[in-house]
């Protein structure tokens, strides 16, 4: 099991100008501003994202196709000249999927809609494979609240259902899983597991699409931590393990709607203690990729997003580590087809 980073925003000052520090600094200009202006150089640097794990003790690198991103526009030189890079310092990459815009469209009720977000995926499905990237991750697209329900979310989910299916045999083509990951409660649909293990189920057999549970997610229903059913990581023992492989950690703070605070700081629902807990689950889930999603959303944090990431990775390493050492678990049975090649 290697853990790893999607470096979300962590990095961004370090990409800013003098003038824009100077705004920055001065508060002229805002966390959002600058992720909107600096994404798309910090996530073109992906030697930099590689060298800072090695720096810290992490194994794997996940860059975020988050809208804006530079993936589509990088030449094929490029691309091999970073799958070779990550070789060297032994770093495994994964590419998480745009998951707005027009990649909302794969559960939209109209097939033009669809096949446009499809074919887009595609692209950088190509891009993944050319990175030498293990896996991807998708979300199950958005449809507005107020169509959340009856006729439409089943035409929703049937559009979402074919989607998967195309984009599944795609990926497993190019010798990698896709994931779908959970939504938030801010996209309507697939929040919790009862929501999409159904519809994984249904198309195992033929595309065998991953789920790529985020916990915090789940938590963004409730706008105070004491609504939050206990013990938090039973919601993993809904998912059988054939669909683990890769998996989000991060948390949330329910009472200030904050997503993905830094996890050392046990400011959200997860302590140190729950942690250990969720790595021993993981473990014997046969989880293969652990990613840490901690992005800011502060200035403070920003300007010292460098230090942060450092503490962070330094404090669940110790976790990891920790669980890592104990005895290893009996594994829940796995079908054979579903195994795959692990650095």
């Amino acid at each position: 099991m290697r853990i790893g980073r999607n470096w979300t925003n962590l990095l961004n000052f370090d990409y800013m100008d003098e003038g824009q520090k100077k705004s920055f600094l001065e508060g002229k200009l805002t966390v959002p501003d600058m992720d909107a202006t600096i994404q798309g150089r910090l996530k073109r640097d992906v030697k930099r994202q590689i060298d800072k794990c090695v720096e810290t003790g992490l194994q794997h690198v996940e860059l975020d196709g988050g809208i804006p991103n530079p993936y589509l526009q990088m030449p094929v030189k490029e691309l091999e000249t970073i799958k070779q890079y990550a070789e060297k310092k032994d770093i495994t990459l994964s590419l998480h999927l745009p998951y707005t815009f027009t990649a909302i469209a794969t559960c939209g009720f109209q097939e033009e809609d669809r096949i446009a977000a499809v074919d887009m995926l595609k692209r950088y499905i190509d891009v993944a494979h050319r990175l030498g990237c293990r896996y991807c991750v998708m979300h199950p697209g958005s449809i507005p609240y107020y169509q959340a329900t009856g006729k439409y979310l089943d035409i929703s989910n049937a559009m979402l259902t074919k989607s998967l299916l195309e984009l599944g045999h795609y990926t497993r083509a190019k010798d990698m899983y896709l994931h779908m990951e959970n939504n938030t409660k801010f996209d309507s649909t697939h929040i919790i597991p009862e929501d999409s293990i159904g519809m994984l189920e249904e198309i195992w057999d033929k595309a065998q699409v991953k789920y790529c549970f985020d916990l915090a997610h789940t938590f963004t229903v409730y706008k105070h931590q004491s609504e939050i059913p206990l013990p938090v990581e039973a919601q993993y023992e809904k998912i059988p393990a054939k669909f683990y492989y890769a998996i989000h950690i991060g948390d949330f703070v329910p009472e200030k709607a904050l997503f993905h605070p830094p996890l050392f700081r046990e400011s959200g629902v997860i302590k140190r203690e729950t942690w250990k807990n969720i790595f021993r689950l993981f473990r014997r889930k046969g989880v293969q990729y652990v990613v840490i999603e901690t992005a800011v959303r502060e200035r403070e944090d920003m300007i010292e997003g460098d230090q942060l990431q450092r503490e962070e990775a330094a404090w669940i390493k110790s976790v990891f580590d920790e669980v890592m050492a104990e005895p290893a678990p009996e594994l829940e049975e796995i079908p054979s087809k579903t195994k795959s090649r692990v650095k």
